[in-house]
C-alpha cells in the first residue's frame, strides 16, 4: 500500500494500479461523498489508469447517480467485493451504469489479483 486516507465516511487504500474503497456502515454514499473520493483519486493517480475496488463489508446505501457522467475517465475497471448475496444483487443493478470492466468477487485478494492483472 502506498497511502491510506481516512474520512468520516470511508477508508481509502491507494496502491500503484488500484484503490480500495471501504464505505463505513450506515453511510449513504452520494454525489457529495463521491466527489471527495474522486478528488483524492485525482491527486494520486492524476490521469493514469487505475482500477477501483469497493470492499462492501458494511451495510450502506449507494446513490446510483454517482455513476452518471463517469467523473473519472481513468477508472478502467470496477470490482465489488462482498460475501453478502444482497450486495451481489445490487451489483447486478449497478453493472449497466458503469460502461467499463466490471466484476464481482467474494474475496478481496481475488479482486486485487484481477486489478493487478488488468494492466499486464
Amino acid at each position: 500500500m502506498i497511502q491510506r486516507i481516512d474520512t468520516d465516511f470511508c477508508e481509502l487504500s491507494i496502491y500503484a494500479k488500484y484503490a480500495i474503497l471501504k464505505v463505513f456502515e450506515n453511510v449513504f454514499y452520494d454525489i457529495e461523498k463521491a466527489t471527495i473520493v474522486h478528488q483524492k483519486f485525482q491527486e494520486f493517480f492524476q490521469n493514469k489508469p487505475f482500477v477501483l475496488i469497493t470492499e462492501r463489508n458494511f451495510k450502506h446505501e449507494v446513490d446510483f447517480s454517482v455513476y452518471k457522467g463517469n467523473a473519472l475517465q481513468n477508472i478502467e475497471g470496477l470490482a465489488i467485493v462482498s460475501a453478502n448475496p444482497e450486495e451481489r444483487e445490487r451489483a447486478v443493478l449497478e453493472q449497466p451504469l458503469f460502461n467499463k470492466s466490471f466484476a464481482f468477487f467474494e474475496q478481496l485478494t481475488d479482486a486485487q489479483n484481477w486489478a493487478e492483472a488488468f494492466f499486464r
